[in-house]
């Protein structure tokens, strides 16, 4: 998927990546191949070296290369990098839980918990990978995690799914792509929204009922995880849409991780 990517140098945006592709020249290797001229001269010879310095290039140095909207191309070959991340806040942006699943599994951190639930593990726990996964997280998630932790480190990339669920034309917040791409939460977690979350952590302020608050981390752990599955999801639908010959890419699969979280509500 790397490979296909044209948009390494100034003079190639979306439409003139298109023109490429459509004169059969599908990746690096067949542009390294091509006789004459392909998009022009100047454009030509700054490919090549671009596409040289792409081919060892790391995430760091690939996620420069590469405009931002382009940057969910790079996932497929560094999955197990990322963190899929969501929070949830009360009415004056006060982030109360947030949910983190990456290569270690699940974790939640929760405000005024002591111990390796506490809040502020949060920024430890995500700078340990590259790649973050929001939904809406440009917005929301990480403006509000950059006031609340100022020393906090950006990702190397970041990868909002809002946008590249637009792409693919997609309508909806995520639990409507949800649903749309059978994606199912259980029954009582359904209908629950933003301000339920807010709802849910004041009744557990209020009266420390835990039913209260294992609902809320679930939820907010839901949001998380399906992102994984999503991102598969909208990938494999991108490479439809832009005639890519990609071989099938399976959704993730939440059954383990989801044992993991039933344990890990048990425990609160």
């Amino acid at each position: 998927m790397i490979e296909r990517t044209f948009q390494i140098v100034k003079g190639v945006g979306p439409w003139r990546e298109k023109d490429i592709w459509a004169r059969g020249i599908a990746d690096w290797a067949a542009f390294e191949k091509a006789s004459g001229v392909v998009a022009s001269e100047g454009i030509d010879a700054e490919l090549k070296v671009a596409i040289s310095k792409a081919r060892t290039a790391s995430l760091a140095e690939l996620a420069k290369l590469f405009p931002e909207r382009e940057h969910w191309r790079l996932y497929p070959k560094f999955v197990e990098q990322a963190a899929f991340m969501d929070l949830e806040a009360d009415g004056d942006e006060q982030i109360t839980v947030g949910g983190v699943f990456d290569a270690r599994g699940v974790a939640t951190f929760i405000r005024g918990f002591e111990g390796e639930r506490a809040l502020q593990h949060l920024p430890g726990r995500l700078m340990q990978s590259p790649i973050w996964v929001t939904f809406n997280g440009g917005t929301f998630d990480i403006p509000v995690l950059r006031r609340h932790f100022p020393e906090m480190k950006p990702p190397t990339v970041h990868i909002d799914l809002r946008f590249l669920v637009r792409r693919v034309r997609l309508k909806g917040g995520l639990k409507e792509v949800e649903e749309t791409l059978g994606l199912h939460r259980p029954p009582h977690l359904k209908g629950i929204k933003g301000y339920d979350a807010i709802r849910l952590w004041r009744e557990w302020q209020t009266t420390r009922n835990p039913d209260a608050l294992r609902i809320l981390v679930e939820y907010n752990l839901y949001d998380a995880i399906n992102l994984r599955s999503l991102v598969d999801l909208c990938i494999t639908r991108a490479a439809e849409q832009l005639a890519w010959d990609e071989p099938y890419r399976a959704p993730f699969e939440r059954g383990e991780i989801l044992y993991d979280v039933s344990k890990l509500l048990l425990e609160l």
